[in-house]
């Protein structure tokens, strides 16, 4: 998987081919027409301060330009478990089945409140974004190497690790 968030467009163009690319909204169709594998892409990155419709917005946009999977960052400093089950649900309205959505978690211990608004709202994927998983994608350690919190550790949703950047 290929972390392609801060490519150029001609960067995504020369490297999609044949391969899993995480781009951002605008380059998914880049990717598309490049031959990628498969394509993910991201709503509310990196913050999560991004107001729900623009976020919901943003993964329409990558699912209809070709992307089969958006990943999507919250933020963190909501704290209310209404409100982010409202907001998951309403991307996940805008992305309907079978589109796969993920939720981009901090490497922090995580409110259970805020898996079970994930599970609830079907996510299919948790994807934990920290310095120290980019360390380990680098090194060639995978998930078995991620340092799960209790939170994490007990969560019924499958936890991948944020791919380091290719660029």
């Amino acid at each position: 998987m290929l972390n392609l968030l801060n490519a150029s467009a001609a960067t995504v163009k020369d490297h999609a081919a044949d391969n899993t690319v995480v781009v951002s909204p605008h380059h998914v169709s880049i990717a598309a027409g490049a031959g990628a594998a498969d394509i993910i892409s991201v709503a509310g990155y990196p913050t999560g301060r991004h107001h729900t419709l623009i976020k919901a917005s943003e993964a329409r946009l990558a699912i209809q330009s070709g992307a089969s999977e958006v990943w999507v960052s919250l933020d963190e400093t909501v704290t209310d478990a209404n409100a982010v089950l409202s907001e998951l649900i309403a991307i996940r309205e805008a992305c309907p089945d079978p589109a796969r959505l993920g939720l981009i978690v901090p490497d922090a211990p995580l409110a259970d409140a805020t898996l079970n608004a994930a599970h609830q709202a079907g996510y299919q994927r948790l994807i934990v974004r920290s310095c120290e998983a980019a360390d380990r994608a680098e090194s060639g350690a995978g998930e078995e190497g991620m340092k799960k919190g209790p939170a994490l550790a007990a969560a019924t949703l499958p936890v991948l690790e944020f791919p380091a950047a290719l660029v």
